[in-house]
This record gives structure tokens, C-alpha cells and sequence, in this order.
């Protein structure tokens, strides 16, 4: 190599030196993977979600004590039975034992009973039916009617057929705030106010279908509170009549 090539690559080494010591000094560049994105599920619309959940038919009769059912087997006849709900709301049926149907549907205790056949063994898929042969439930009727107390009950009896199993309203009644108290599974009081006025005038039903041991209340009617809080207060309090007398004079005296 001449002197002039020596002299040229000299040269390029200085101008090149300081630019790779730069380079060396530089951190170097780590090349990472963003964090993954959490998957968040997207909101199910109330209707949607609405229309998955079960319906519950909060009409349906349900057996109550004094009931009597029927229940039958179409391929097992054998294990037919007829008999009533005891005051526990049990029924004793063989092979089954004392069943818990108290409270419940006839579609709910057809269940119960296939499912405790197949877990002991005796059947594998009953498909039992089962019927009221004779109701035993009673309502309450109270208030403003001619003869409160228990009216027994029948299937699909609503408040207006109970007021009549009851002897009917009284003149004093409130006919359009009847309130119908009914006691939840779980204990709590739901309680509904029916107007038979619309529902005798217009054939306006009350929608409500009366279960056992309903009571059926009819309030007075402001009137009535009224003469009642008069003959109590004034009647039977103030220590005069409330007859008046007119003297018209020659000893002529005469009351109201």
C-alpha cells in the first residue's frame, strides 16, 4: 500500500472512531411484547336476559292440607295412588314415602315423585300424573260482609266469589280497596287491593286467583266510618238526646 493509501485510510479511521464509540455508549433497544388486552364480556341486554330466565306461573293452583290428589302411572299402574295431604303438608305414598308437596304445583309434585322413584331404584323414568280430586284449602273472608270466616276453596277462585261464599258485601262496604293478603314460601306478606265495583259494573276481572289460606279483607266505606265515629263520639259519649222538642205553646209539646 502506498503512502497516499496509508494516509487515506488514516483518515477515514478518524472521522469513523468517534461515531462508533457514540454507538457504544447507546443503550441497547429491547424490543417487548405489549401486555395482552383483558377480554371483557359484552353486556347481555336486559331483554335478552329477561327472556332466559324461567317463567314462574304465580297463578297455578297450589296443593295445600285437605287436599286430596290422585296420582297415577301410565306404565306402572301398580303404584296408583289416591289420598290427602295431611296438616304438614304431606302425603304418604308407597314405595315413596311421605312426599313434601304442600305449597307446591301439580306439574312440581309429578316431578318430586318421579325424581324420588328413580333415586331409589324402583323407576327409572315414571312420568306420573297427578290430579286434585277434592280441594280442602280454606280463605278467609273478614270485614264488611254477612258471614265472615273460612270459605272453602275452589280451583280458580278469585275475591268476588269468595265475598259471595261469604254471604255477600253489606251496604257499609268499601267495594273498591278490598285488599287480598297472601303469605310468600318464604314467609313474607304480599298484599293486593281489587276493585269489585269495576269488577260487578264493567266485568273488569281482578286477575288474581285466590291460593289457600288467602284472606280476603273489606274495609267500611267513609260513610260508614263516619256514622261510626258518630254514634261512638256523640251517641254513646255526649249525656243528652239527640231528639228535639218544639213547645208551641197551650202545653202542645212535640219531639224529633
Amino acid at each position: 500500500m502506498g503512502r497516499y493509501g496509508l494516509a487515506t485510510m488514516a483518515a477515514v479511521l478518524a472521522l469513523v472512531s468517534p461515531t462508533m464509540d457514540a454507538l457504544a455508549q447507546v443503550a441497547p433497544i429491547v424490543l417487548t411484547q405489549p401486555a395482552p388486552r383483558a377480554v371483557v364480556a359484552a353486556p347481555v341486554p336486559a331483554r335478552a336476559a329477561a327472556a332466559a330466565a324461567p317463567v314462574v306461573d304465580r297463578t297455578a293452583y297450589r296443593i295445600a292440607p285437605g287436599d286430596e290428589l290422585a296420582i297415577s302411572f301410565p306404565y306402572n299402574a301398580e303404584l296408583d295412588h289416591a289420598g290427602p295431604v295431611g296438616p304438614d303438608g304431606r302425603i304418604a305414598i308407597p314405595l315413596v314415602g311421605n312426599v313434601p308437596v304442600g305449597g307446591r304445583t301439580i306439574d312440581e309434585v309429578a316431578a318430586l315423585i318421579s325424581a324420588d322413584l328413580r333415586r331409589q331404584g324402583v323407576v327409572e323414568d315414571a312420568r306420573p300424573t297427578v290430579a286434585v280430586r277434592q280441594y280442602g284449602g280454606v280463605v278467609y273472608v273478614g270485614g264488611e260482609v254477612r258471614q265472615p270466616g273460612p270459605v272453602k276453596l275452589t280451583a280458580t277462585m278469585d275475591p268476588m266469589q269468595a265475598v259471595i261464599g261469604a254471604g255477600g258485601l253489606l251496604d257499609t262496604a268499601r267495594t273498591r280497596k278490598v285488599v287480598v293478603i297472601h303469605r310468600n314460601p318464604d314467609g313474607s306478606i304480599a298484599q293486593r287491593q281489587v276493585d269489585l265495583k269495576a269488577y260487578t259494573k264493567s266485568g273488569i276481572a281482578t286477575g288474581i286467583d285466590l291460593q289457600s289460606q288467602d284472606i280476603v279483607f273489606v274495609p267500611r266505606s267513609s260513610i260508614a266510618e263516619a256514622n261510626l265515629w258518630i254514634d261512638q263520639h256523640i251517641n254513646k259519649l255526649l249525656p243528652f238526646s239527640r231528639s228535639l222538642n218544639y213547645n208551641l205553646g197551650g202545653g202542645a209539646v212535640f219531639g224529633r
